[in-house]
């Protein structure tokens, strides 16, 4: 079927597309203070500031098992959590997890990404260097 021939919901509901929200983290004392995953997993969707539907849609879960997961009778399935966390742009969920084992999440970095880094500072390092040579150079002109 043609789009022209389609009605404008029918196009409208083709066109639908994920908007993620800002990174809305929570400081780790409130995280760690909610006393069950369903607790936490509801932090996680509320700081979003995204509706139900969208996060559940987007995940890929039911409007039931997303209600379970949010009361602590049910838990979101490991292979989604990724998703979960891209969907509220946020951790909050799984570090509570994490927590929960006596652990903390740590972001990990490729080793193109920390020789990068490395490479950012040496160069920050060096103009300043140059900065202050120039400073000093200028000053001992003009004396």
């Amino acid at each position: 079927m043609k789009s022209k021939d389609l009605s404008q919901a029918e196009v409208q509901r083709e066109l639908d597309l994920f908007r993620q929200p800002e990174p809305n983290d929570v400081p780790l004392e409130i995280v760690r203070k909610k006393p069950t995953a369903g607790a936490a997993f509801t932090l996680a969707c509320d700081s979003s500031g995204l509706d139900d539907q969208s996060i559940y849609s987007f995940v890929g879960i039911d409007a039931g098992t997303f209600s379970r997961i949010k009361k602590g009778l049910a838990t979101l399935q490991a292979d989604l959590v990724a998703k979960f966390c891209y969907a509220v742009n946020n951790r909050i969920y799984p570090e509570w997890c994490a927590f929960q084992l006596g652990c903390t999440l740590v972001e990990i970095k490729t080793e193109a990404e920390r020789r990068a880094e490395a490479a950012e500072k040496r160069a920050a390092e060096a103009e300043l260097k140059v900065r202050v040579l120039m400073e000093t150079f200028q000053v001992r002109a003009t004396a």
